[in-house]
Protein backbone atom coordinates (compact mmCIF):
# COMPACT_ATOMS: atom_id res chain seq x y z
CA UNK A 1 0.00 0.00 0.00
CA UNK A 2 1.27 3.78 -0.30
CA UNK A 3 0.10 6.88 1.26
CA UNK A 4 1.33 10.26 0.81
CA UNK A 5 1.92 13.00 3.60
CA UNK A 6 2.50 16.34 4.68
CA UNK A 7 4.84 16.36 7.37
CA UNK A 8 8.47 15.47 9.04
CA UNK A 9 7.74 12.56 10.22
CA UNK A 10 5.62 9.73 10.13
CA UNK A 11 4.62 6.00 12.45
CA UNK A 12 2.10 2.66 11.61
CA UNK A 13 -0.04 1.95 13.80
CA UNK A 14 -0.64 -2.03 13.74
CA UNK A 15 -3.85 -3.77 14.22
CA UNK A 16 -3.73 -6.25 16.99
CA UNK A 17 -2.49 -9.63 16.88
CA UNK A 18 -5.65 -12.37 16.81
CA UNK A 19 -5.53 -14.05 19.88
CA UNK A 20 -5.74 -18.15 19.52
CA UNK A 21 -10.24 -17.91 20.17
CA UNK A 22 -9.69 -15.84 16.84
CA UNK A 23 -7.48 -17.29 14.31
CA UNK A 24 -3.63 -16.81 13.51
CA UNK A 25 -1.68 -13.69 14.78
CA UNK A 26 -0.06 -11.20 12.36
CA UNK A 27 2.37 -13.83 11.14
CA UNK A 28 3.95 -11.79 7.58
CA UNK A 29 6.53 -9.36 7.52
CA UNK A 30 6.04 -5.31 6.22
CA UNK A 31 8.94 -3.54 4.33
CA UNK A 32 8.19 0.09 4.66
CA UNK A 33 10.11 2.76 2.73
CA UNK A 34 9.21 6.65 2.77
CA UNK A 35 10.60 8.30 -0.68
CA UNK A 36 13.76 6.85 -1.27
CA UNK A 37 15.27 6.16 2.28
CA UNK A 38 16.45 3.19 4.05
CA UNK A 39 13.49 0.51 4.09
CA UNK A 40 12.94 -0.70 7.58
CA UNK A 41 11.41 -4.24 8.30
CA UNK A 42 8.46 -4.31 10.74
CA UNK A 43 7.68 -7.97 12.37
CA UNK A 44 4.05 -7.45 13.77
CA UNK A 45 4.21 -10.85 15.85
CA UNK A 46 6.91 -9.20 17.98
CA UNK A 47 7.15 -5.06 17.37
CA UNK A 48 4.84 -3.03 19.32
CA UNK A 49 1.76 -1.82 17.70
CA UNK A 50 3.17 1.69 16.80
CA UNK A 51 6.12 1.84 14.98
CA UNK A 52 8.43 5.07 13.82
CA UNK A 53 8.97 4.67 9.48
CA UNK A 54 10.34 8.45 9.51
CA UNK A 55 11.76 11.14 11.44
CA UNK A 56 13.40 14.54 10.72
CA UNK A 57 12.27 14.89 6.96
CA UNK A 58 12.03 17.56 5.14
CA UNK A 59 8.88 19.72 5.36
CA UNK A 60 6.63 18.98 2.52
CA UNK A 61 4.98 16.26 0.81
CA UNK A 62 6.27 12.72 1.00
CA UNK A 63 5.06 9.12 0.27
CA UNK A 64 5.45 5.90 2.31
CA UNK A 65 5.32 2.64 0.59
CA UNK A 66 4.16 -0.55 2.65
CA UNK A 67 4.82 -3.89 1.08
CA UNK A 68 3.69 -7.49 2.95
CA UNK A 69 6.07 -10.47 2.37
CA UNK A 70 5.17 -13.90 3.17
CA UNK A 71 7.40 -15.29 5.92
CA UNK A 72 7.94 -18.83 5.10
CA UNK A 73 4.80 -20.35 5.00
CA UNK A 74 3.52 -17.65 7.32
CA UNK A 75 2.17 -14.42 6.19
CA UNK A 76 -1.07 -11.82 7.53
CA UNK A 77 -0.55 -8.30 8.82
CA UNK A 78 -2.94 -5.29 9.43
CA UNK A 79 -3.07 -1.69 9.43
CA UNK A 80 -4.99 0.55 11.59
CA UNK A 81 -3.31 3.78 10.06
CA UNK A 82 -0.72 6.35 10.19
CA UNK A 83 0.25 8.90 12.78
CA UNK A 84 1.89 12.26 11.07
CA UNK A 85 3.65 15.28 12.41
CA UNK A 86 5.62 18.37 12.05
CA UNK A 87 7.48 19.19 14.38
CA UNK A 88 10.22 17.71 16.29
CA UNK A 89 8.56 14.59 18.52
CA UNK A 90 9.98 11.67 20.29
CA UNK A 91 8.40 8.64 21.50
CA UNK A 92 7.49 6.37 24.55
CA UNK A 93 7.87 2.53 24.90
CA UNK A 94 7.93 -0.09 27.63
CA UNK A 95 7.66 -3.81 28.08
CA UNK A 96 3.63 -4.54 29.97
CA UNK A 97 3.11 -8.10 31.26
CA UNK A 98 1.06 -8.76 34.58
CA UNK A 99 -0.50 -11.62 36.57
CA UNK A 100 -2.50 -14.66 34.11
CA UNK A 101 -0.49 -13.86 31.30
CA UNK A 102 -1.95 -16.05 29.34
CA UNK A 103 -5.13 -14.30 29.48
CA UNK A 104 -3.59 -11.04 29.16
CA UNK A 105 -3.99 -9.40 26.18
CA UNK A 106 -3.94 -5.26 25.91
CA UNK A 107 -4.67 -2.53 28.23
CA UNK A 108 -5.57 1.42 27.72
CA UNK A 109 -2.87 3.75 27.91
CA UNK A 110 -3.26 7.57 29.12
CA UNK A 111 -0.66 9.96 28.48
CA UNK A 112 -0.86 13.09 30.27
CA UNK A 113 0.74 16.33 30.93
CA UNK A 114 -0.47 18.29 33.53
CA UNK A 115 -4.01 17.30 33.70
CA UNK A 116 -4.42 17.50 29.77
CA UNK A 117 -4.84 14.09 28.10
CA UNK A 118 -2.45 13.91 25.36
CA UNK A 119 -2.77 10.33 23.91
CA UNK A 120 -5.75 7.71 25.22
CA UNK A 121 -5.07 4.36 23.26
CA UNK A 122 -4.64 0.89 23.20
CA UNK A 123 -1.65 -0.52 23.35
CA UNK A 124 0.16 -3.81 24.05
CA UNK A 125 1.32 -6.33 21.56
CA UNK A 126 0.32 -9.43 23.50
CA UNK A 127 2.53 -12.08 21.69
CA UNK A 128 5.61 -10.17 23.06
CA UNK A 129 4.48 -7.58 25.55
CA UNK A 130 5.65 -4.57 23.87
CA UNK A 131 3.80 -0.71 23.79
CA UNK A 132 4.92 1.94 22.52
CA UNK A 133 3.06 5.75 21.46
CA UNK A 134 5.03 7.61 18.94
CA UNK A 135 4.73 11.25 17.41
CA UNK A 136 4.85 12.64 21.27
CA UNK A 137 5.60 16.53 21.62
CA UNK A 138 8.92 16.68 23.82
CA UNK A 139 7.72 17.38 27.64
CA UNK A 140 7.09 15.62 30.97
CA UNK A 141 4.53 12.70 30.94
CA UNK A 142 2.06 11.42 33.88
CA UNK A 143 1.27 7.66 32.11
CA UNK A 144 -1.56 5.81 33.32
CA UNK A 145 -2.25 1.75 32.31
CA UNK A 146 -5.60 0.57 32.88
CA UNK A 147 -6.86 -3.06 31.72
CA UNK A 148 -10.27 -4.55 33.10
CA UNK A 149 -8.77 -7.49 35.90
CA UNK A 150 -5.74 -5.81 36.77
CA UNK A 151 -4.41 -3.38 39.14
CA UNK A 152 -3.94 0.24 37.49
CA UNK A 153 -0.42 1.71 37.31
CA UNK A 154 1.02 4.94 36.97
CA UNK A 155 3.96 6.10 35.74
CA UNK A 156 5.69 10.05 36.49
CA UNK A 157 7.58 12.51 35.38
CA UNK A 158 8.54 10.57 32.32
CA UNK A 159 10.55 13.27 29.87
CA UNK A 160 10.16 12.86 26.33
CA UNK A 161 13.29 14.19 24.24
CA UNK A 162 13.06 14.93 20.13
CA UNK A 163 14.24 12.60 18.19
CA UNK A 164 14.38 9.66 20.53
CA UNK A 165 12.41 6.74 21.96
CA UNK A 166 12.06 6.64 26.03
CA UNK A 167 12.46 3.41 27.14
CA UNK A 168 10.87 3.28 30.97
CA UNK A 169 11.21 0.38 32.87
CA UNK A 170 8.94 -3.32 32.63
CA UNK A 171 5.38 -2.23 34.08
CA UNK A 172 3.92 -5.49 35.49
CA UNK A 173 0.39 -5.40 36.61
CA UNK A 174 -0.86 -7.87 39.74
CA UNK A 175 -4.69 -8.77 39.37
CA UNK A 176 -7.43 -6.95 41.18
CA UNK A 177 -8.18 -8.56 44.10
CA UNK A 178 -12.26 -8.12 43.36
CA UNK A 179 -11.47 -11.00 40.06
CA UNK A 180 -8.90 -13.82 42.47
CA UNK A 181 -11.14 -17.14 43.88
CA UNK A 182 -7.82 -18.37 46.50
CA UNK A 183 -8.23 -20.98 47.86
CA UNK A 184 -11.92 -21.55 47.12
CA UNK A 185 -14.31 -24.33 46.30
CA UNK A 186 -17.71 -22.69 46.16
CA UNK A 187 -19.35 -20.18 46.73
CA UNK A 188 -17.97 -18.70 44.06
CA UNK A 189 -18.62 -16.59 40.84
CA UNK A 190 -20.78 -18.90 38.75
CA UNK A 191 -21.79 -20.29 41.83
CA UNK A 192 -23.14 -17.85 44.34
CA UNK A 193 -24.91 -18.40 47.46
CA UNK A 194 -27.94 -16.18 47.49
CA UNK A 195 -29.64 -16.10 50.82
CA UNK A 196 -31.58 -13.98 53.07
CA UNK A 197 -30.68 -12.88 56.72
CA UNK A 198 -31.11 -16.01 59.41
CA UNK A 199 -30.27 -18.17 56.82
CA UNK A 200 -27.10 -20.68 56.06
CA UNK A 201 -24.68 -21.91 53.48
CA UNK A 202 -22.69 -24.23 52.58
CA UNK A 203 -18.82 -23.50 51.76
CA UNK A 204 -16.05 -25.46 50.60
CA UNK A 205 -12.29 -24.46 50.65
CA UNK A 206 -8.70 -25.55 50.97
CA UNK A 207 -7.64 -25.17 54.58
CA UNK A 208 -5.77 -28.54 54.73
CA UNK A 209 -5.25 -29.52 58.74
CA UNK A 210 -4.79 -25.27 59.70
CA UNK A 211 -7.13 -24.26 62.36
CA UNK A 212 -9.76 -21.89 61.63
CA UNK A 213 -10.10 -18.66 63.09
CA UNK A 214 -12.99 -17.05 61.58
CA UNK A 215 -15.31 -16.22 58.50
CA UNK A 216 -16.41 -12.97 57.32
CA UNK A 217 -18.92 -11.53 54.93
CA UNK A 218 -17.09 -8.26 53.55
CA UNK A 219 -18.89 -5.64 50.83
CA UNK A 220 -17.04 -2.61 49.65
CA UNK A 221 -19.00 0.35 48.03
CA UNK A 222 -16.83 3.22 47.48
CA UNK A 223 -14.54 4.20 50.41
CA UNK A 224 -17.20 2.47 52.73
CA UNK A 225 -16.93 -1.09 54.38
CA UNK A 226 -19.80 -3.15 55.64
CA UNK A 227 -18.35 -6.50 57.10
CA UNK A 228 -19.63 -9.07 59.66
CA UNK A 229 -17.72 -12.25 61.21
CA UNK A 230 -20.09 -14.97 60.95
CA UNK A 231 -20.85 -18.07 63.37
CA UNK A 232 -20.09 -21.15 61.39
CA UNK A 233 -19.58 -24.74 61.62
CA UNK A 234 -17.58 -27.42 60.33
CA UNK A 235 -18.98 -30.60 58.58
CA UNK A 236 -16.01 -32.87 58.78
CA UNK A 237 -17.43 -35.10 57.22
CA UNK A 238 -17.90 -33.28 54.49
CA UNK A 239 -14.06 -32.77 54.15
CA UNK A 240 -10.99 -34.74 51.90
CA UNK A 241 -7.52 -34.18 52.04
CA UNK A 242 -6.79 -30.52 51.78
CA UNK A 243 -11.12 -29.90 51.43
CA UNK A 244 -12.18 -28.16 54.32
CA UNK A 245 -16.47 -27.25 54.47
CA UNK A 246 -18.31 -25.28 56.85
CA UNK A 247 -21.97 -24.20 57.28
CA UNK A 248 -22.61 -20.30 57.40
CA UNK A 249 -24.77 -18.67 59.07
CA UNK A 250 -26.02 -14.83 58.13
CA UNK A 251 -26.94 -12.62 60.87
CA UNK A 252 -30.13 -11.43 61.33
CA UNK A 253 -29.32 -7.83 60.45
CA UNK A 254 -27.23 -8.84 57.40
CA UNK A 255 -27.32 -5.44 55.36
CA UNK A 256 -28.20 -6.47 51.86
CA UNK A 257 -25.63 -6.65 48.95
CA UNK A 258 -23.15 -9.06 47.22
CA UNK A 259 -20.34 -10.01 49.73
CA UNK A 260 -16.92 -11.20 49.48
CA UNK A 261 -16.43 -14.39 51.05
CA UNK A 262 -13.03 -14.74 53.41
CA UNK A 263 -12.18 -17.63 55.70
CA UNK A 264 -9.21 -16.72 57.96
CA UNK A 265 -6.66 -20.06 58.86
CA UNK A 266 -3.90 -20.37 60.70
CA UNK A 267 -1.34 -23.36 60.42
CA UNK A 268 2.30 -23.03 59.61
CA UNK A 269 2.70 -21.77 55.50
CA UNK A 270 -0.88 -22.33 55.04
CA UNK A 271 -1.61 -19.80 57.46
CA UNK A 272 -3.48 -16.94 55.62
CA UNK A 273 -7.45 -16.04 53.78
CA UNK A 274 -9.05 -18.05 51.73
CA UNK A 275 -11.49 -15.88 49.66
CA UNK A 276 -13.95 -15.72 47.42
CA UNK A 277 -14.81 -12.27 45.75
CA UNK A 278 -18.50 -11.65 45.06
CA UNK A 279 -19.68 -14.71 45.92
CA UNK A 280 -22.49 -14.53 48.61
CA UNK A 281 -25.59 -12.13 47.68
CA UNK A 282 -27.54 -10.76 50.50
CA UNK A 283 -31.87 -10.12 49.94
CA UNK A 284 -34.61 -9.01 51.67
CA UNK A 285 -36.95 -10.70 49.70
CA UNK A 286 -37.37 -12.97 46.95
CA UNK A 287 -38.07 -11.21 43.62
CA UNK A 288 -41.84 -12.50 42.37
CA UNK A 289 -40.97 -10.98 38.73
CA UNK A 290 -37.41 -11.13 38.70
CA UNK A 291 -35.86 -8.54 35.96
CA UNK A 292 -32.98 -10.03 33.91
CA UNK A 293 -30.68 -8.45 32.06
CA UNK A 294 -28.72 -10.68 28.78
CA UNK A 295 -26.56 -10.01 26.60
CA UNK A 296 -24.01 -12.64 24.40
CA UNK A 297 -21.54 -12.98 22.35
CA UNK A 298 -19.92 -9.79 22.60
CA UNK A 299 -16.44 -10.84 21.79
CA UNK A 300 -15.01 -9.27 25.45
CA UNK A 301 -11.13 -11.08 24.52
CA UNK A 302 -9.11 -7.55 25.72
CA UNK A 303 -9.46 -4.10 27.03
CA UNK A 304 -11.69 -2.28 24.30
CA UNK A 305 -14.20 -5.15 24.75
CA UNK A 306 -13.97 -5.01 28.30
CA UNK A 307 -14.62 -1.19 28.44
CA UNK A 308 -18.52 -1.48 26.70
CA UNK A 309 -18.78 -4.26 28.51
CA UNK A 310 -18.54 -2.50 31.90
CA UNK A 311 -21.09 0.35 30.65
CA UNK A 312 -23.33 -2.18 30.35
CA UNK A 313 -23.07 -3.24 33.69
CA UNK A 314 -23.59 0.37 34.95
CA UNK A 315 -26.62 0.61 33.11
CA UNK A 316 -27.72 -2.75 34.59
CA UNK A 317 -26.97 -1.81 38.17
CA UNK A 318 -29.52 1.50 36.82
CA UNK A 319 -32.08 -0.73 35.43
CA UNK A 320 -32.54 -2.56 38.82
CA UNK A 321 -31.48 -5.99 37.28
CA UNK A 322 -31.62 -8.69 39.99
CA UNK A 323 -29.50 -10.93 37.54
CA UNK A 324 -27.37 -10.96 34.88
CA UNK A 325 -26.88 -13.51 32.21
CA UNK A 326 -24.24 -13.56 29.62
CA UNK A 327 -23.84 -16.57 26.84
CA UNK A 328 -20.62 -17.42 24.71
CA UNK A 329 -17.79 -15.46 26.45
CA UNK A 330 -14.54 -15.05 25.76
CA UNK A 331 -12.04 -14.22 28.18
CA UNK A 332 -12.39 -14.36 31.77
CA UNK A 333 -9.51 -12.21 32.64
CA UNK A 334 -11.02 -9.30 31.48
CA UNK A 335 -14.80 -10.28 31.93
CA UNK A 336 -14.46 -11.21 36.00
CA UNK A 337 -12.75 -8.03 36.08
CA UNK A 338 -15.63 -5.57 34.14
CA UNK A 339 -18.25 -7.52 35.83
CA UNK A 340 -17.24 -6.64 39.22
CA UNK A 341 -18.70 -3.37 39.07
CA UNK A 342 -22.45 -5.09 39.19
CA UNK A 343 -24.14 -4.76 42.34
CA UNK A 344 -25.65 -8.37 41.88
CA UNK A 345 -24.34 -11.87 40.76
CA UNK A 346 -23.47 -12.99 36.70
CA UNK A 347 -23.75 -16.16 35.25
CA UNK A 348 -21.73 -16.58 32.51
CA UNK A 349 -20.84 -19.46 29.78
CA UNK A 350 -18.12 -19.95 27.20
CA UNK A 351 -18.94 -21.14 23.59
CA UNK A 352 -17.06 -21.56 20.39
CA UNK A 353 -14.61 -18.54 21.07
CA UNK A 354 -13.65 -19.22 24.61
CA UNK A 355 -10.21 -19.00 26.27
CA UNK A 356 -9.56 -22.58 27.84
CA UNK A 357 -8.89 -21.80 30.96
CA UNK A 358 -12.31 -20.34 32.13
CA UNK A 359 -12.89 -22.48 34.59
CA UNK A 360 -10.69 -20.86 37.01
CA UNK A 361 -12.80 -18.39 37.17
CA UNK A 362 -15.97 -19.37 36.28
CA UNK A 363 -16.38 -23.29 37.59
CA UNK A 364 -17.58 -26.36 35.86
CA UNK A 365 -19.73 -25.43 32.41
CA UNK A 366 -22.55 -27.11 33.52
CA UNK A 367 -24.31 -26.01 37.27
CA UNK A 368 -26.83 -24.58 38.61
CA UNK A 369 -27.81 -21.41 40.53
CA UNK A 370 -30.81 -21.17 43.53
CA UNK A 371 -32.35 -17.69 43.29
CA UNK A 372 -34.52 -18.49 46.20
CA UNK A 373 -36.78 -21.57 47.08
CA UNK A 374 -39.09 -20.41 43.52
CA UNK A 375 -36.09 -19.53 40.95
CA UNK A 376 -33.49 -22.07 39.71
CA UNK A 377 -30.74 -21.40 37.01
CA UNK A 378 -29.02 -24.16 34.85
CA UNK A 379 -25.78 -22.60 33.41
CA UNK A 380 -24.99 -24.87 30.69
CA UNK A 381 -22.03 -24.37 28.49
CA UNK A 382 -21.94 -27.28 26.47
CA UNK A 383 -23.23 -28.26 22.90
CA UNK A 384 -26.26 -30.50 23.44
CA UNK A 385 -25.65 -33.64 21.97
CA UNK A 386 -23.41 -34.26 24.94
CA UNK A 387 -25.31 -36.71 26.72
CA UNK A 388 -23.34 -36.75 29.60
CA UNK A 389 -23.92 -33.10 30.14
CA UNK A 390 -27.34 -33.32 29.32
CA UNK A 391 -27.80 -35.93 31.99
CA UNK A 392 -26.00 -33.87 34.62
CA UNK A 393 -28.68 -31.16 33.62
CA UNK A 394 -31.32 -33.56 34.05
CA UNK A 395 -29.74 -34.23 37.46
CA UNK A 396 -29.66 -30.93 39.21
CA UNK A 397 -32.82 -29.72 37.52
CA UNK A 398 -34.72 -32.92 39.00
CA UNK A 399 -33.81 -31.74 42.18
CA UNK A 400 -35.91 -28.71 41.79
CA UNK A 401 -38.98 -29.87 41.01
CA UNK A 402 -40.87 -27.71 43.70
CA UNK A 403 -39.30 -24.14 42.10
CA UNK A 404 -41.78 -22.24 39.79
CA UNK A 405 -39.67 -21.26 37.46
CA UNK A 406 -36.54 -23.13 36.18
CA UNK A 407 -34.64 -21.04 33.60
CA UNK A 408 -31.76 -21.93 31.27
CA UNK A 409 -28.71 -19.75 30.51
CA UNK A 410 -26.99 -21.92 27.41
CA UNK A 411 -24.57 -21.40 24.70
CA UNK A 412 -27.34 -22.69 22.25
CA UNK A 413 -30.55 -22.93 22.42
CA UNK A 414 -31.42 -26.56 20.83
CA UNK A 415 -31.91 -28.23 23.89
CA UNK A 416 -34.15 -31.36 23.01
CA UNK A 417 -37.65 -30.53 23.63
CA UNK A 418 -38.15 -33.82 25.62
CA UNK A 419 -35.98 -32.03 28.16
CA UNK A 420 -37.48 -28.65 28.03
CA UNK A 421 -40.96 -30.36 28.72
CA UNK A 422 -39.85 -32.37 31.48
CA UNK A 423 -38.44 -29.55 33.32
CA UNK A 424 -41.02 -27.02 32.42
CA UNK A 425 -38.12 -24.49 31.20
CA UNK A 426 -39.89 -20.73 31.41
CA UNK A 427 -36.52 -19.45 29.52
CA UNK A 428 -33.57 -20.30 27.41
CA UNK A 429 -31.07 -17.74 26.72
CA UNK A 430 -28.64 -17.96 24.27
CA UNK A 431 -26.03 -16.24 22.11
CA UNK A 432 -25.07 -18.48 19.26
CA UNK A 433 -27.49 -20.14 16.94
CA UNK A 434 -29.76 -20.16 13.90
CA UNK A 435 -33.71 -19.45 14.04
CA UNK A 436 -36.02 -16.91 15.42
CA UNK A 437 -34.44 -14.75 18.09
CA UNK A 438 -37.33 -14.16 20.75
CA UNK A 439 -39.73 -16.95 20.12
CA UNK A 440 -41.50 -20.05 21.93
CA UNK A 441 -39.88 -23.20 20.96
CA UNK A 442 -42.68 -25.07 19.02
CA UNK A 443 -43.85 -28.33 21.04
CA UNK A 444 -43.13 -26.46 24.09
CA UNK A 445 -44.17 -24.07 26.41
CA UNK A 446 -40.16 -22.55 26.59
CA UNK A 447 -39.43 -18.80 25.28
CA UNK A 448 -36.25 -18.92 23.57
CA UNK A 449 -34.44 -15.64 24.12
CA UNK A 450 -30.98 -14.99 21.55
CA UNK A 451 -28.59 -12.74 20.64
CA UNK A 452 -29.03 -10.71 17.59
CA UNK A 453 -26.17 -9.08 17.47
CA UNK A 454 -22.72 -7.79 19.18
CA UNK A 455 -23.55 -4.08 20.04
CA UNK A 456 -26.69 -4.78 21.31
CA UNK A 457 -28.58 -6.22 24.90
CA UNK A 458 -31.41 -7.21 26.67
CA UNK A 459 -33.94 -6.72 29.55
CA UNK A 460 -35.96 -9.71 30.09
CA UNK A 461 -39.12 -9.29 32.18
CA UNK A 462 -41.64 -12.36 33.99
CA UNK A 463 -44.87 -12.19 35.14
CA UNK A 464 -46.98 -15.17 36.77
CA UNK A 465 -43.31 -17.63 36.10
CA UNK A 466 -43.36 -16.78 32.39
CA UNK A 467 -41.78 -14.35 30.13
CA UNK A 468 -43.58 -11.33 29.42
CA UNK A 469 -40.63 -8.98 27.64
CA UNK A 470 -37.55 -9.18 26.52
CA UNK A 471 -37.81 -6.38 23.54
CA UNK A 472 -37.14 -3.50 22.74
CA UNK A 473 -39.87 -0.66 22.51
CA UNK A 474 -42.32 -3.39 21.81
CA UNK A 475 -40.70 -5.14 18.78
CA UNK A 476 -41.12 -8.47 17.69
CA UNK A 477 -37.26 -8.91 18.38
CA UNK A 478 -35.60 -6.65 18.58
CA UNK A 479 -32.94 -5.88 21.86
CA UNK A 480 -31.84 -2.21 23.20
CA UNK A 481 -29.63 -1.19 20.51
CA UNK A 482 -25.71 -0.13 22.17
CA UNK A 483 -23.41 0.45 19.70
CA UNK A 484 -19.45 -0.52 20.93
CA UNK A 485 -18.18 3.35 21.18
CA UNK A 486 -21.59 4.85 21.97
CA UNK A 487 -22.29 6.92 25.32
CA UNK A 488 -24.50 4.66 27.48
CA UNK A 489 -28.13 5.86 26.88
CA UNK A 490 -29.36 5.30 30.29
CA UNK A 491 -26.76 7.36 32.87
CA UNK A 492 -26.97 9.08 35.62
CA UNK A 493 -25.15 11.89 37.02
CA UNK A 494 -24.69 13.25 40.84
CA UNK A 495 -24.42 17.23 41.66
CA UNK A 496 -21.64 16.08 44.49
CA UNK A 497 -18.89 13.51 44.65
CA UNK A 498 -20.79 10.14 45.62
CA UNK A 499 -18.04 9.37 48.04
CA UNK A 500 -18.84 9.55 51.67
CA UNK A 501 -18.18 13.60 51.73
CA UNK A 502 -21.91 14.96 50.97
CA UNK A 503 -25.14 15.05 52.87
CA UNK A 504 -26.89 15.92 50.38
CA UNK A 505 -26.35 14.80 46.39
CA UNK A 506 -29.27 15.43 43.64
CA UNK A 507 -28.56 12.83 40.76
CA UNK A 508 -29.69 13.22 37.41
CA UNK A 509 -30.84 10.06 35.30
CA UNK A 510 -30.91 10.69 31.84
CA UNK A 511 -32.67 7.99 29.74
CA UNK A 512 -32.65 8.52 25.90
CA UNK A 513 -34.30 4.99 25.33
CA UNK A 514 -38.03 4.41 23.86
CA UNK A 515 -38.58 1.96 27.16
CA UNK A 516 -38.99 3.08 31.09
CA UNK A 517 -37.86 1.06 33.96
CA UNK A 518 -39.32 0.85 36.90
CA UNK A 519 -37.76 0.12 39.94
CA UNK A 520 -34.43 0.90 38.96
CA UNK A 521 -31.81 1.31 41.67
CA UNK A 522 -29.42 4.19 42.90
CA UNK A 523 -26.79 4.00 45.77
CA UNK A 524 -25.36 6.73 47.51
CA UNK A 525 -22.33 6.94 49.94
CA UNK A 526 -22.86 9.38 52.84
CA UNK A 527 -21.57 10.58 55.90
CA UNK A 528 -22.74 8.98 58.54
CA UNK A 529 -26.39 10.04 59.49
CA UNK A 530 -30.36 9.46 58.44
CA UNK A 531 -31.49 10.22 55.26
CA UNK A 532 -34.83 11.03 53.36
CA UNK A 533 -34.83 10.65 49.55
CA UNK A 534 -37.49 12.14 47.06
CA UNK A 535 -38.50 11.51 43.84
CA UNK A 536 -37.56 7.91 44.68
CA UNK A 537 -38.37 5.48 47.34
CA UNK A 538 -35.72 4.54 50.40
CA UNK A 539 -35.09 1.03 50.26
CA UNK A 540 -31.98 0.65 52.64
CA UNK A 541 -29.66 2.75 54.98
CA UNK A 542 -26.57 0.80 56.89
CA UNK A 543 -23.92 2.33 58.38
CA UNK A 544 -20.13 1.48 57.49
CA UNK A 545 -17.98 -0.76 59.98
CA UNK A 546 -15.80 2.56 61.28
CA UNK A 547 -18.93 4.50 61.69
CA UNK A 548 -17.87 7.37 59.34
CA UNK A 549 -20.63 6.55 56.44
CA UNK A 550 -23.82 5.38 55.37
CA UNK A 551 -24.68 3.60 52.31
CA UNK A 552 -27.91 4.47 51.08
CA UNK A 553 -30.02 2.79 48.03
CA UNK A 554 -33.44 4.48 46.60
CA UNK A 555 -35.39 2.52 44.15
CA UNK A 556 -36.89 5.25 41.09
CA UNK A 557 -38.93 4.98 38.35
CA UNK A 558 -37.12 5.83 35.46
CA UNK A 559 -39.89 7.14 32.61
CA UNK A 560 -38.60 6.20 28.76
CA UNK A 561 -36.87 9.42 26.59
CA UNK A 562 -36.69 11.68 30.05
CA UNK A 563 -34.24 13.06 32.58
CA UNK A 564 -35.45 12.62 35.89
CA UNK A 565 -34.21 13.69 39.41
CA UNK A 566 -33.57 11.77 42.46
CA UNK A 567 -32.58 13.55 45.93
CA UNK A 568 -31.03 12.23 49.58
CA UNK A 569 -30.33 14.54 52.14
CA UNK A 570 -30.33 14.68 55.63
CA UNK A 571 -33.94 13.38 57.22
CA UNK A 572 -35.67 16.56 58.88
Amino acid sequence: MEHEFTGTGISVRLGGNNVPAYGPPNLGTLVARVDEGKPITIHPRSSAREVVLADNLKPGRHKVRIEHRNDGDQAGCRIEGFRVWGDPRGSLAFQLNGDEEAFFVDARAILRRGNTVVRNSIVRNWLSGRCSMTGLSPGKYTLEIRAAGWQTALRNDIEIRPGETTEIDPIYLPREDSTIIHRFRFPALNRPAIRQPGASFRARFLGYNAEINHVELIRRVGPAVISRRVEFTEDKNAGHYYDREVVVRIPDDMPTGLYDLNVQITGGRRTGTSRSPRSVHIVRGWPEDPVVVTFGHLDTSGQYQAEYLGRIADMANLMGADLVLQSTSVNPAYISGALARLDVPHITNFGNHQFYGHEKWYGDPVNLIDFGPNLAILNYGHLWFDRDSIAKADRLLAGRSNANMRIINAFESNAPKDFLNRHQIRLIHDAHGLGKKVSIIEGTETTRVGKVNSVSFRVIRFQNNRVVTATYNGHETSPIPFARDAKSPLSIAHSSPNTGTSRQIISTISNQLLDAYPNGRVTWVLPRGNYQVSGGRLESSYPSDNGKYSIVTARVDIPSKAVTTVAVAPSR
